[in-house]
């Protein structure tokens, strides 16, 4: 099933402001989850960190393969770092919100505008690397009881969403984000379908 995907950049063309293109992949945030007949998802940890795994695994093979040097942090546990992660789940979803949704702000039209701050210098410090790559996803999968009311027509499935960013370590500034929304999306569960999902999510990556 095609997704409805959008992008945004901070400017027409990008100019890496390092020839190696260095990237420090952070770990995806993704929660998956059981919707159950009564529309209530519960979180599953065990499909969550089997996808999560395979899209980070995915996005770094492919990255690699566009002559990005890339590093990947498998797990994060440094409380700064955590706070950085979790603050671009909020500044993402303003972006969704404001610039790409239906409650846009007059100062946010067309150009990306929006930041992490200052703080992401401590990553190109610590990692020797230009920028960072952050992914968020959710997404729900329907329990047998779902499954079988959504063939009587009495309820609907399941949807993945997600977005990803790439930021720049010196300003803190986002100058890429896309976003992805898949009624019914491949599987991740086993992370089966981390490979078209990284296709898609990288179709207009800077080159």
């Amino acid at each position: 099933m095609l997704a409805n995907a959008d992008s945004l950049k901070s400017e027409s063309t990008l100019q890496w402001s390092s020839p190696q293109k260095r990237i420090v992949l952070i770990e995806p945030d993704v929660e998956l989850g059981e919707l159950t007949a009564g529309g209530v998802v519960e979180p599953r940890a065990d499909w969550s960190n089997h996808a999560a795994h395979a899209i980070e695994t995915s996005l770094g093979s492919a990255l690699s393969k566009r002559g990005v040097d890339v590093k990947t942090i498998a797990a994060l546990t440094d409380p700064h770092e955590l706070q950085l992660a979790r603050l671009h789940a909020v500044v993402g979803m303003e972006i969704l919100i404001h610039q790409m949704g239906f409650s846009k702000l007059p100062t946010k039209t067309t150009a990306l505008d929006w930041t992490l701050g200052p703080g992401t210098n401590d990553f190109r410090t610590k990692y020797g690397a230009d920028y960072a790559m952050f992914v968020y996803l959710r997404d729900s999968y329907s329990s047998g009881t779902r499954k079988a009311l959504m063939f009587l027509g009495m309820a609907n499935g399941g949807s993945q969403g997600a977005f990803a960013s790439l930021v720049d370590l010196r300003t803190g500034n986002i100058i890429w984000f896309k976003q992805r929304f898949t009624p019914g999306g491949g599987d991740l569960r086993t992370g089966a379908g981390a490979d078209e999902f990284t296709a898609d999510l990288l179709t207009d990556f800077p080159q």
